[in-house]
């Protein structure tokens, strides 16, 4: 692989790792700042909207530029809006800060997907993917809780620093060993942002906004689950966690391996197949533990292992159906992810707020029925190019 798709790994994991931790760090700031913890969690919510809008949105209007200075600009803007952040002491800084860092982030990993799919050869392009996405999956299995770790002991704004001097690393990398290409000419950003209303690539945008509502209805509340449900102990379900992590990391590595083999579609079907009967099971036999030590295993290879096909067939996509806004259907796709992770976590609070305990089992074939959805819209939108591959 080339150097630069260690370096967008590299910088994935210090966005990825700004991006969830936060979620440990929100009692700690709040404490720190004298806000409630509801408010403080406006810092996450900030964030996912930074992202939604940026992903689509800065891609295609930086797509008049060479991408290496597109990317320069996103990580720069994402280490200084980092530092900024561990110096705030109000709660409206802090937010703009979080929106400012969503807003790099998602243009980030539009522009980077697109140009580590560039740097390789065609049949190496899923594991391209699969690295640079394996930045996220690092650090939320071993950064995030590291990060929270160290945040106790040395204090939150200590980690954000720690990200900022990470980005800023990864920004100087990009800056000495990315070859710099001209932007490509003739597609202007307009026309990219026009391809955000192509009725295909919204379709296809579908996919991973239903597979990840599915997958984060469950894994969202998946520590009152264990606890309550299945009935282990604070240690044990810490180590099913672990566990979650080890399956995500294998996902993220064999999928990008069975995308370059299979092609995007039948691996990406052959994902949701997989986390769809993870999700049915986890319903059924959420009160086994010994069961349910397979199936969050199961649930991290499928939720993570499906990205890389999914992102690798909205590109091959948007190059037969909008050549012209290639960065745009990028970013497309990565907000389509989290807007998911968003909506399936409404799904579990509302499933929680009309069934009670019992929403904790319903979000199983909740999670189940949204990952369904996923796979038939896969399946209905890869018909038409079977046909035509036939005539």
């Amino acid at each position: 692989m080339p150097i630069v798709i260690y370096l967008f790994a590299l910088c994935a994991f210090f966005v990825g790792f700004a991006e969830f931790v936060t979620i440990g760090l929100v009692s700690a700031m709040a404490h720190d700042l004298q806000v409630d913890v509801a408010r403080m969690g406006m810092a996450v919510t900030a964030y996912a909207l930074g992202v939604v809008i940026g992903a689509p949105l800065l891609a295609a209007l930086s797509s008049r530029y060479p991408r290496k200075h597109a990317l320069l600009l996103a990580m720069g803007a994402f280490a200084l809006s980092n530092l900024a952040l561990a110096t705030c002491s109000q709660l409206p800084p802090i937010l703009l800060a979080r929106l400012v860092s969503g807003l790099a982030h998602g243009a980030f990993f539009a522009i980077a997907a697109s140009s580590a799919m560039r740097a390789v050869a065609k049949e190496r392009s899923g594991a391209a993917l699969a690295l640079v996405f394996g930045g996220v999956t690092v650090a939320m299995t071993a950064g995030v809780p590291l990060g929270t770790w160290l945040g106790s002991l040395l204090g939150w704004r200590a980690i954000f620093l720690l990200v900022a001097a990470g980005a800023a690393l990864g920004t100087a990398g990009i800056a000495l060993r990315m070859p710099l290409e001209a932007a490509e000419g003739g597609h202007s950003p307009w026309q990219q942002l026009r391809g955000l209303l192509d009725k295909r690539l919204l379709a296809g945008a579908s996919v991973p906004m239903l597979a990840f509502a599915g997958a984060f209805a469950v894994y969202t509340y998946i520590s009152p689950l264990l606890l309550e449900v299945t009935g282990v102990s604070v240690v044990g379900a810490s180590a099913l966690l672990l566990v979650y992590g080890g399956g995500a990391a294998l996902g993220n590595i064999a999928s990008g391996l069975l995308t370059d083999r299979w092609g995007a579609t039948r691996t990406a079907a052959f994902l949701l197949l997989g986390l769809l009967a993870c999700l049915l099971g986890i319903w059924c036999w959420a009160a086994l533990p010994w069961m349910m030590a397979g199936l969050v295993g199961l649930l991290g290879l499928t939720t993570y292992g499906v990205i890389a096909p999914l992102q690798s067939r909205i590109m091959e996509q948007a190059r037969h159906t909008a050549p012209h806004a290639l960065e745009a259907a990028s970013g497309l796709n990565i907000a389509a992810f989290n807007l998911g992770v968003v909506l399936g976590a409404t799904v579990g609070a509302a499933s929680l707020d009309h069934f009670g305990q019992a929403g904790l089992l319903a979000n199983g074939w909740l999670g189940a029925l949204l990952c369904a959805l996923a796979l038939l819209a896969l399946l209905l939108q890869a018909r038409p190019a079977t046909r035509v591959a036939k005539i």
